[in-house]
């Protein structure tokens, strides 16, 4: 009984002097065994360039006599951008109002990294599917160009954003049907005065 007794006391202490070596290894000495995790990409440099797009603008627009707009005719309306998630887009909203009637459209602008290009993503109230167009620097001006299709018609596009400033800029948009490249509308962007802080 008696050897019982002290085989099971030399046990137990045995069991308290390996739990406490092991409670006393430091956490450094701990192997991981997980890679570490791979760093989130930052926006590019070239996104300062859809930055300056950013804010509340008012558009005064005219648009070009056109087969598909006779008569020619003047707009107005409100232009505001604001930065997408994690600053890789500017996301864009217009509404305006002109001899056409009231016009809503969504854009979305970004830089490609890829291709090493500006992409633009465009969906309007008066035009069935989005546009999509590639853009660059031309010196201070950005250009994009793309295709659409028009009453059965396919069509290469240019818009070209110039007089840049950070509170006004032009938007110049171009077409082709094949003919001959024409100016189709012009557009004024004119960043709105803050409220005045009280």
């Amino acid at each position: 009984m008696m050897k019982r007794f002290q085989l099971t006391t030399i046990f137990a202490a045995g069991l308290l002097c390996f739990a406490a070596s092991a409670q006393s290894q430091p956490a450094a000495s701990k192997k991981t065994t997980g890679a570490a995790a791979p760093s989130m990409p930052k926006p590019a440099a070239e996104m300062k360039e859809l930055r300056g797009l950013m804010g509340t603008w008012t558009s005064d627009e005219k648009f070009e006599q056109s087969p598909f707009m006779p008569s020619g005719g003047t707009g107005a309306g409100t232009n505001t951008a604001r930065l997408g998630p994690g600053g890789f887009t500017v996301l864009m909203e217009q509404r305006s109002k002109s001899t056409m009637g009231s016009f809503v459209g969504h854009g979305v602008f970004t830089w490609d990294p890829n291709e090493k290009a500006y992409k633009f993503v465009w969906a309007d109230s008066m035009t069935p599917g989005v546009v999509m167009e590639t853009g660059h620097k031309d010196g201070e001006n950005l250009v994009f160009t793309g295709e659409t299709t028009m009453q059965g018609k396919k069509m290469s596009i240019r818009v070209v954003m110039s007089d840049r400033t950070p509170t006004s800029y032009t938007l110049t948009s171009y077409m082709n049907d094949g003919s001959g490249e024409k100016q189709t509308m012009s557009i004024k962007f004119t960043k709105q005065e803050p409220a005045p802080k009280k």
